[in-house]
């Protein structure tokens, strides 16, 4: 009799586990839907000036009209589509004299990358990276702005950039790489860190890994990169916090970028994918207006580069230096 019970709740035990295992494939969001969620989530956000803002219904930022627009290229939509020429136009009306966004470095190799993804005014493009190699200090560093000292963060965006718009043997991107390599973090040697004096991060590392992978052999600082990952399989800013949807973007895109030999960044993806809110966005607190973890449109943008990271280069053609 004992033994009888045992095989009922056993096969209703078995039952149960395979009807759960079915509701879950069911409901289990896809790759496409996630895509075509966030996509529709930053259509329906473009302002009538033809940018994007970092909140819906805020005024049009140059970089976060740069980063959406990345997104949408790399889904596929060309400078035939009225969004796109839109967006193409407000960043073209924003270069200042000097050739550059904001005075910004990171901003203007954002916009470079959108132009250059684009095919978008060759001229507008040359003088944006003259403005970039004149604001490059002679260490081979970038800061935020022109004259400013050499910042991790910066010059890693910028590298990050210029390996899709230049070849390696750019005389600015073999001399930035030199000078991160020289910055890898003192305290655990392994990565690098927004801050002096503070244990490698996620963010910096990510950064500098997607553009010194160009030039330098960076595995001991990619299985570094790849162990701060949680059970979640998302990255957080570092070990022991928690994991962070643009943090994770930053981490995939990276991975790709080195070219891990493994799946972790489908692992990420997949943490994405759980992480992205019903309207399509990404919650973070990762960009630097905000005091607090909101939905936006760069973390949602940033989002969607990673989904698409295995393929990016794809899009990119001729470079515009050697």
């Amino acid at each position: 009799m004992k033994s009888s019970k045992y095989h009922l709740v056993a096969a209703s035990t078995l039952i149960v586990a395979i009807f759960l295992c079915l509701t879950s494939l069911i409901v289990a969001k896809t790759t496409r839907e996630t895509i075509e969620l966030a996509e529709n989530y930053l259509l329906t956000s473009q302002n009538r000036d033809g940018g994007w803002p970092l909140l819906p219904g805020k005024d049009s930022d140059v970089e976060i009209t740069a980063l959406v627009m990345q997104a949408l290229l790399v889904q596929g939509h060309g400078t035939g589509w009225t969004v796109i020429n839109r967006g193409m136009d407000f960043l073209i009306k924003k270069q200042r004299s000097d050739g550059s966004w904001s005075g910004n470095t990171a901003h203007t190799i954002f916009v470079l990358t959108t132009l250059h993804l684009g095919q978008r005014d060759p001229k507008v493009r040359e003088k944006g990276l003259t403005w970039l190699s004149e604001a490059q200090n002679s260490n081979g560093s970038w800061g935020k702005q022109l004259n400013q000292p050499g910042n991790v963060l910066y010059t890693g965006a910028v590298l990050s950039g210029l390996r899709y718009l230049v070849t390696s043997k750019y005389t600015p991107i073999t001399k930035s790489s030199d000078w991160l390599a020289n910055q890898i973090n003192p305290i655990d040697g392994y990565g690098w860190s927004m801050k002096r004096g503070t244990k490698s991060d996620v963010i910096a590392t990510s950064w500098v890994l997607q553009g010194i992978s160009l030039v330098y052999d960076v595995n001991v600082q990619l299985a570094w990169l790849k162990q701060q990952q949680n059970q979640d399989n998302g990255f957080p800013l570092g070990k022991g916090k928690p994991s962070d949807p643009e943090i994770t973007a930053y981490a995939i895109l990276a991975l790709v970028a080195c070219q891990d030999q493994l799946n972790t960044d489908k692992l990420a993806i997949g943490y994405l994918k759980h992480m992205q809110q019903k309207d399509g966005s990404f919650v973070s607190q990762t960009p630097i207006e905000l005091n607090v973890p909101k939905a936006n449109l760069q973390t949602t943008s940033f989002a969607l580069l990673a989904i698409h990271a295995r393929k990016i280069k794809n899009y990119f053609h001729v470079g515009l230096s050697k």
